[in-house]
């Protein structure tokens, strides 16, 4: 090592700020249980994708975070066939957008800074937690800008720096019983109301809306009971509800899973009907009613959407994927030809692969090699002294669902599926 090493010396900085991340415990305690879910329904379903599992769980640890954003305010009142208030996050009742019926009200999903901080973390742990079940011997850290994660092997001297651009395929809405609501009248109100203040919220049941097929394979409306909030500083209900949730109902994670795996065949290729609507990115809703409100800044031309690109899957959203490919190109160019001791390798990671822009923004690139030619005068490899250098662009396109990776080390690391099986 010299002092001239500019990795090292951004390792030693990551290393010195990597004191534990905010709600670990029960956090962690929340990833682990779901990862041996995972596990376990793997092998219940061995035809089943470990990889789309574990996606699907992510999803989960990703809701009990979101649920701290949880408070009177927010809640949608259904009134048919049964009166329910719904706390949901995307724009509509989560119960008639199954038979492609629209009602909007204002989504509850978090600010798109906190998004990002929730999903980054939660996806390093369970990337650290994965590693610990499958004694890979790697650390996971929380980067510096302009680095995301960092994953790192001492032993081989192995290093990946990522970008990380996750995001959920759903949050599960969350419902609550309700007595019929009348009008100043005395009169039934037949017709949805939105928002409604809930009072009492602390203390009583809080259930998770979990569409389920029927025997003639239509999604409808199925309800588990989550838990309850304690009172207005209880962040973490959401964490210790899940986890009792998956401790009491050994149906719960197996109904959640058949429900998320079909709603990513909805989400690509576009089935604009039932589940898809409770998708992230499911845009307008088709078609829109009478009653739909407009988009704003749209001159009353386009429907609001149900769940619009910003919010789109994984690493699918365009602006995402289009950021990723040129900061991983500027940090391999100004970290792969320095003088290390370290293996450099460099990525983008997520819980879910580009399913919709994949062809259009990263087929073409995912085995692109660089160098530098500081003569400025090559035109063809020969032109090039035998050892001179050549890197991956990619290293690795990283997710739970699909991968693709040029890199055996990354290789070794990541291929869970391929664990599974030898532990099999």
């Amino acid at each position: 090592m010299t002092d001239h090493d500019p990795i090292e010396s951004f390792l030693r900085d990551v290393r010195r700020n990597s004191a534990p991340e905010k709600d670990s415990k029960w956090e962690l305690d929340l990833i682990r249980q779901l990862v041996n879910e995972s596990y376990n329904l793997k092998t219940a379903k061995p035809e089943a994708s470990l990889g789309r599992i574990l996606a699907a769980a992510f999803d989960l640890a990703v809701s009990a975070a979101y649920y701290r954003y949880v408070s009177q305010r927010g809640w949608f009142y259904c009134p048919s066939p049964s009166p329910r208030l719904y706390f949901h996050f995307t724009n509509c009742c989560p119960r008639h957008a199954l038979d492609n019926s629209f009602y909007f009200n204002k989504s509850n999903k978090p600010e798109s800074a906190n998004i990002g901080e929730v999903t980054s973390r939660i996806l390093r742990r369970f990337i650290s937690v994965l590693f610990e079940k499958n004694n890979v011997k790697a650390q996971v850290l929380k980067g510096k800008e302009p680095i995301d994660i960092v994953i790192l092997e001492d032993a081989g001297q192995n290093l990946f720096f990522g970008e990380v651009k996750a995001a959920p395929l759903l949050t599960l809405p969350l419902a609550k019983d309700a007595e019929p609501f009348k009008d100043e009248e005395g009169n039934l109100l037949k017709d949805h109301d939105a928002p409604v203040a809930v009072s009492p919220i602390y203390k009583t049941p809080i259930k998770l809306f979990v569409p389920k097929r029927d025997d003639n394979s239509k999604w409808t409306e199925h309800l588990f009971t989550l838990g309850s909030i304690e009172n207005e500083d209880d962040s973490f209900w959401g964490y210790r509800s899940l986890l009792s949730l998956l401790s009491s109902d050994k149906t719960f994670f197996s109904t959640f899973f058949d429900f998320w795996d079909n709603a990513l065949t909805f989400y690509h290729p576009k089935r604009k009907q039932s589940i898809f609507w409770l998708t992230n990115g499911s845009g307008e809703p088709n078609p829109a009613p009478p009653h739909w409100p407009s988009r704003k800044g749209g001159n009353g031309k386009n429907p609001e959407s149900v769940s619009d690109s910003k919010t789109s899957v994984g690493m699918d959203r365009t602006d995402d994927i289009k950021k990723g490919i040129y900061q991983i190109l500027k940090i391999g160019v100004e970290n792969k030809p320095s003088k290390s001791k370290w293996k450099l390798r460099l990525g983008i990671i997520s819980n879910i692969h580009a399913a919709r822009h994949f062809e259009e923004y990263l087929s073409s690139l995912q085995n692109l090699v660089w160098t530098l030619d500081e003569t400025g005068k090559a035109q063809k490899a020969s032109d090039l002294d035998d050892n001179h250098p050549l890197y991956n662009l990619f290293d690795g396109i990283i997710t739970f669902t699909q991968s693709h990776i040029r890199d055996p080390w990354l290789k070794s690391m990541f291929d869970f599926e391929a664990k599974w099986k030898i532990q099999n």
